[in-house]
């Protein structure tokens, strides 16, 4: 296992800008491992590929990789809405809420900033 409290060494946790600017060296941290475990996941795939294989256990680390399809279903809330009236569209379609904590770095600030024009 990698020890992790090495990121968190320095937080401070009664400054909120010290709380936030661990959670932006995590998240950088996370998109970057999010790149690297993809590019492992494309040459892993790649690699069956060549070789004409759909999967694979590597008996040094038992672990398997194997490639699938796989189906998603969507419903078209839009048809629905035309199909059912109102009374039918409240009894088949369930709302919940839930608490979320959204943080917003300057960058996703810009790029949201570019979606709403």
């Amino acid at each position: 296992m990698i020890d992790t409290t090495i990121l968190i060494k320095d937080l401070d946790e009664n400054n909120i800008s010290s709380i936030l600017s661990k959670w932006n060296e995590i998240n950088i941290l996370k998109k970057e491992i999010a790149n690297i475990e993809e590019m492992l996941k494309t040459k892993s795939r790649n690699y069956l590929k060549e070789r004409e294989w759909n999967k694979y256990l590597d008996n040094q680390t038992n672990i398997s990789v194997s490639i699938g399809v796989q189906q998603r279903e969507t419903v078209d809330k839009k048809k629905v809405k035309e199909i059912l009236t109102p009374g039918q569209f409240a009894e088949v379609c369930k709302i919940s809420s839930f608490e979320v904590v959204r943080i917003i770095t300057p960058e996703q600030r810009e790029r949201l900033k570019k979606i709403v024009r």
